[in-house]
């Protein structure tokens, strides 16, 4: 056995021994019943949260009329200006404005409008929340 070894032994004994003390006074010293005045809390807070599979649906089906709606106004504001400019280059012989682009314009403002309408009123409709 040698010198050095004693220092190191005597500090690891005196670390298990407090570390066993410590464990002992926590077990002893503690509340019992706190774990299930835990757990009671937890289920009283959770059913009491707006956090269910109901509130979800209904909050998913608002934001996606929502967005079916956005698609609709902007498809309808691009149809519109696409529509414009449509027939301002043609009604202008020297218009700056490719009839086209106007066009294409018009029929992708058109589609999203349309898609955005028929989402919308399907999802509506689908879901059972429109009735």
């Amino acid at each position: 056995m040698n010198v050095k070894d004693i220092y190191y032994r005597a500090l690891a004994s005196v670390t298990m021994v407090g570390l066993s003390a410590m464990s002992a006074l926590a077990q002893t010293s503690g509340d019992p019943s706190a774990p299930i005045d835990f757990l009671k809390t937890a289920r009283q807070k959770a059913s009491s949260s707006a956090l269910n599979a109901s509130s979800i649906a209904t909050g998913g089906n608002n934001a996606g009329i929502v967005i079916s709606i956005i698609f609709a106004v902007v498809g309808i504001g691009l149809a519109g200006i696409s529509g414009v400019k449509l027939y301002k280059s043609s009604q202008d012989d020297n218009a700056r404005e490719d009839a086209g682009r106007s066009l294409a314009g018009l029929v992708v403002g058109s589609g999203v409008t349309i898609l955005g309408v028929i989402i919308g009123v399907v999802t509506t409709y689908m879901t059972g929340s429109g009735t």
